[in-house]
């Protein structure tokens, strides 16, 4: 019998997790499988270079990481047992707590681990062969009975399915640009090591690509943190901080090791289908149909919040456009509220009324996610969605750890970062620097600046240096909102010409970006798994052990 032939495209953790789940699928009865993994670098490890200094942090606590499967992330389907990275972490590195936002090598060290440890398995296998192939993928393109992966050396692979889990498609660029512009920030420190001392630094964003930046020009240049602030080495640069809103993200808040999201009760899929059901074509209109389940999930979740409580979250999730009278007022109130942030964080999950309203769009991303999916949204809305709320809810959500915006505070509180002139800030050249104007102030203020560093990342990334296989889809595929990849629900790329339904080639990860939502992250343990279930809905029919149909408890979502 011949071997079915399986290629896997870029073995970041994604790919590690579709390593992960041919072991599991092979171990069942059926064809032999012959699967390729094609990586120029070291196996699972992606961004997650264990070389990394301690100060770059993970934002994701140790305990919600895991390369391996269990009966909860895979209902029905089989899995492939194994430690997550806490566990991992404990019996490596000693006392580890569950909540701990632990430096990202070590993820990097895990995911080498963890790759070595399933190539082990894979070797004790009579159905399953692997091959690590150390090459770049220039292409990858659908023919009439498989697909034809190219590598960068001509050499040709033909395959019965394709999955490309490729990555960001970050690439190192100058440090420096002539005009002083720094358009990727990434490696770190090394990208910021030319930066003088007395130099004077825009960072554009204020994320966790920001913190980043921030941490590697104060810590990472001999700053300390006190019980009494700051202590500054006298390396630093002075760091003006700007972002499209002039506002601090909200800070990650406590949790308990126990917690489970509670079940949606307004934010589910049978609400957003039968939403579909009443559309023309299917398609939603986010802010008209969507908006509105999100608010009351979210004040549903509240319990008996009071009128303060319930305006903050309002603020939050119903931004308006906020003008200030002078720049000292606005940075007296960016303060105020992002200290006020600070104490709901640190009061926790299960405590904080603003923090559990909130953390809806992390707990129910599941419910934002058939919203997106195919049918999708109508043109402009998913335009809206991409460019303003899929942002709105990393600053809400997604951000940085509260032990980083105490951080930022006592920066802020030393003079060693200064804020922005406020939300929607221009930027234009300057002589030989950079200027930073207000629009949102009644008084005008202006901050000059020698160098500029861009701290938030475009997508998707269309440029055949940094993203080949990506650019190489475009090319047969039909074309999809925003520059998106257009993807069916399990991930096959929908071919522009009638394929008779054959399907080959699936794209999962940060590639996926737009045609799914939020796709970039390593599954957690205990809870259903998307990332998972979704791999398996496209290798099941091929390794001959059927279509996934894995779903989580009722309509409860956690990743």
């Amino acid at each position: 019998m011949n071997p079915v032939r399986i290629a896997v495209i870029g073995v970041g953790p994604r790919g590690l997790s579709a390593l992960e789940r041919v072991i599991s699928h092979t171990a069942l009865d059926g064809p032999p499988v012959e699967l390729l993994l094609i990586e120029p670098g070291e196996l699972g490890v992606g961004i997650h270079e264990a070389k990394q200094p301690d100060y770059l942090l993970l934002n994701t606590i140790a305990s919600q990481l895991t390369i391996f499967s269990d009966t909860r992330m895979t209902p029905g389907a089989p899995v492939t047992t194994g430690p997550d990275f806490f566990e991992w972490c404990g019996e490596r590195h000693g006392a580890v707590e569950f909540d701990d936002f632990l430096p990202r090598r070590l993820l990097g060290e895990y995911l080498q681990w963890a790759a070595g440890e399933l190539l082990d398995r894979a070797s004790g296998s009579d159905r399953l062969t692997v091959h690590h192939l150390r090459a770049v993928a220039s292409s990858v393109r659908q023919d009439s009975d498989g697909a034809t992966v190219t590598l960068a050396d001509g050499a040709e692979h033909r395959v019965d399915l394709a999955v490309v889990t490729t990555g960001h498609g970050i690439a190192a660029g100058p440090p420096v640009t002539a005009d002083g512009f720094i358009a990727m920030p990434y490696p770190l420190p090394d990208q910021v090591d030319a930066i003088a001392e007395d130099a004077t630094v825009a960072l554009l964003g204020t994320g966790l690509t920001a913190m980043d930046v921030i941490a590697a020009l104060t810590v990472g240049r001999g700053g300390e943190f006190t019980e009494d602030g700051y202590r500054p080495s006298g390396r630093e640069p002075r760091i003006v901080l700007a972002n499209r809103t002039g506002w601090l993200p909200c800070a990650r808040p406590a949790t308990t090791r126990e917690r489970r999201a509670a079940p949606a009760e307004f934010l589910t899929q049978s609400a957003v289908t039968g939403l579909r059901e009443r559309s023309e074509d299917g398609r939603l209109d986010f802010r008209r149909d969507v908006e509105p389940l999100i608010l009351r999930e979210a004040l549903g979740r509240m319990g008996s919040a009071t009128a303060e409580e319930t305006a903050a979250v309002k603020r939050i999730l119903q931004p308006t456009r906020d003008t200030s009278p002078s720049y000292e007022q606005y940075v007296a109130e960016l303060v105020e509220r992002a200290s006020a942030d600070l104490r709901e964080a640190e009061r926790g999950l299960g405590t904080s009324a603003v923090k559990e309203g909130l953390e809806i769009l992390r707990d129910h991303r599941d419910g934002l996610r058939a919203a997106v999916d195919p049918p999708g949204l109508t043109e402009e809305s998913h335009r809206y969605f991409m460019r303003e709320y899929v942002p709105l809810v990393n600053r809400t959500v997604i951000g940085p750890q509260k032990e980083r915006i105490h951080e930022l505070l006592r920066l802020i509180a030393a003079g060693v970062v200064v804020p922005g002139p406020g939300p929607r800030a221009e930027l234009s050249p300057d002589g030989d620097g950079w200027v930073l104007s207000s629009t949102a102030l009644d008084e005008p203020h202006r901050i000059t600046v020698d160098l500029v560093i861009k701290a938030n990342m475009d997508w998707p990334v269309i440029d055949p240096e940094l993203d080949p296989i990506a650019c190489s889809l475009r090319d047969w595929s039909a074309p999809g909102a925003e520059g998106a990849l257009r993807l069916d629900r399990d991930g096959f790329v929908a071919p522009a010409q009638d394929s008779d339904g054959h399907r080959a080639v699936a794209v999962f990860g940060p590639p996926a970006e737009g045609a799914s939502y939020y796709n970039h992250y390593v599954p957690s343990p205990g809870v259903w798994s998307r990332a998972l279930t979704d791999l398996d809905r496209v290798l099941g029919p091929v390794l001959g052990t059927g279509r996934s149909t894995g779903s989580p408890d009722g309509d409860r979502s956690a990743q």
